[in-house]
């Protein structure tokens, strides 16, 4: 039987919307939970219930447990008061090599060109023991030994991040197969910092670290199967869900991570068609600077003392925007103490490749049965 134009097109809209939703719950927050019971002895040995929840990341397919009641757990040490802070800025500040007083002395500098970057406050020269053949540290300011999160103003953080910017063009166009960059920060020693004067580590790689390529398959992955951006759909669930979504500052929005790696994780995710960080105009780093110190301002107030943060991106020179859109993570560490240092920092934690200091074949070497 024929149909009317008028029910055709409603036939069509009804279609598409269904398609649209169909979409959007592709994205699947599996979890589930177990109840376990002890004697406790932090409850004079009466029964214990403790809940432990297992997530599976949307993406990646990873898994996550939760036991919220593990905060409650002993950490002898992890200072809260600020006192042993205040102790070790101040006997860290004597020989620091960011300070005005010692960087021209103690900062390595490039070989292949300009020797050191500057992008107002901040001065940008390479790591001096680097992951990367292309890894840069980017010093946010000489003037201040000691910057605490909720110190660190959109404009300290503009430069640094610009300065980083420049950085990873000179390099790609300096040599082109070197395309995948990431800027990172380890803030504070149990994010593995060695230095308390704060920085960002850039680096730029010609190949994607094994989390930024698992990001971008899976993202193709979801592509392939749905016709639709996963990350524009994250963002759009997220709001609708009202759950995990933290907010919009100009082209980023904020969510916290459904199955986090750690402890209070939160994803950034630009809303434009940008897969790589090197297409930032002043807007985008603008929004970021703006949309990281009110976030780092918030954490501080929950006396967050410490963390690490690392940006994932697409090659340079490819627009694959269509499946994959630039993103962060951070992720909250332990406070200082006098006795908890990490030696787990961005590279092992939110990349996921580790970095060694030892040659495995002279650690058989050295444990060789005689």
């Amino acid at each position: 039987m024929f149909k009317s134009p008028t029910t055709v097109t409603s036939i069509l809209i009804k279609y598409y919307f269904n398609i649209s939703e169909l979409i959007i719950n592709m994205i699947r927050f599996q979890k589930r939970k177990l109840k376990t019971k002890l004697k406790s002895p932090l409850l004079n040995f009466s029964v214990d219930e403790q809940d432990i929840e297992f997530r599976k990341d949307p993406l990646t397919k990873r898994w996550c447990r939760i036991n919220i009641k593990r905060i409650k757990r002993a950490h002898p040490g992890l200072a809260k008061d600020g006192k042993y802070l205040r102790h070790a800025v101040k006997l860290s500040k004597v020989n620091c090599p960011f300070c005005y007083k010692n960087i021209g002395a103690t900062a390595s500098r490039f070989v292949e060109f300009e020797e050191m970057m500057k992008e107002g406050e901040s001065i940008l020269f390479p790591n001096i023991f680097p992951y990367s053949k292309y890894h840069a540290v980017v010093v946010f300011t000489t003037k201040k030994h000691f910057i605490d999160l909720n110190e660190m103003k959109p404009k300290l953080l503009f430069d640094s991040l610009k300065n980083c910017l420049k950085f990873i063009k000179v390099v790609n166009n300096k040599n082109p197969k070197f395309k995948y960059p990431s800027i990172n920060f380890n803030f504070m020693p149990p994010a593995a910092a060695s230095i308390f004067h704060p920085h960002f580590q850039v680096i730029v790689d010609d190949r994607p670290t094994f989390m930024t390529d698992m990001l971008i398959k899976k993202s193709l992955a979801y592509y392939k199967k749905s016709r639709s951006n996963y990350w524009l759909d994250l963002l759009k669930t997220e709001k609708k869900n009202k759950e995990r979504f933290i907010g919009k500052k100009g082209s980023f929005s904020w969510i916290a991570d459904f199955a986090p790696i750690k402890n209070n994780q939160i994803s950034g995710i630009i809303s434009k068609r940008i897969s790589c960080v090197s297409d930032f105009k002043t807007r985008e780093i603008k929004d970021l600077s703006n949309s990281l110190s009110l976030l780092f301002k918030k954490l501080w107030w929950r006396d967050i003392r410490s963390l690490t943060m690392s940006t994932f991106s697409g090659p340079m020179g490819k627009d694959i925007s269509k499946h994959f859109l630039t993103n962060l993570k951070i992720i909250s560490r332990p406070n200082l103490s006098y006795n908890y240092v990490s030696d787990i920092g961005f590279m092992e934690l939110v990349h996921q490749e580790s970095i060694i200091e030892t040659l495995p074949e002279n650690v058989s070497k050295d444990l060789k049965f005689t």
